[in-house]
C-alpha cells in the first residue's frame, strides 16, 4: 500500500492537468456526439485539441 500512497502524492500540476483534460473531454464528447465509436472520436480530438492548447499556454507563460 505504501507504493500506492506515494504515487498518489507525488503528482505533479502536468498530471493533474492531464486528468482534468481528460475528464473534460469525456464530458463534452458525451454532449456533442451519439454512439460509442463518434464519442471515442470525440474524445480523442479533444484531449488532443485540449493537450495542445495546455501546452502553448505553458509555453507562453515560460517567456
Amino acid at each position: 500500500m505504501s507504493a500506492l500512497r506515494s504515487a498518489l502524492f507525488d503528482w505533479d500540476a502536468a498530471r493533474v492537468s492531464r486528468v482534468v483534460v481528460a475528464g473534460l473531454a469525456l464530458y463534452l464528447a458525451q454532449r456533442i456526439a451519439d454512439g460509442f465509436f463518434a464519442e471515442l472520436g470525440a474524445v480523442v480530438v479533444l484531449c488532443v485539441v485540449l493537450d495542445l492548447a495546455w501546452v502553448v499556454a505553458k509555453r507562453i507563460s515560460n517567456r
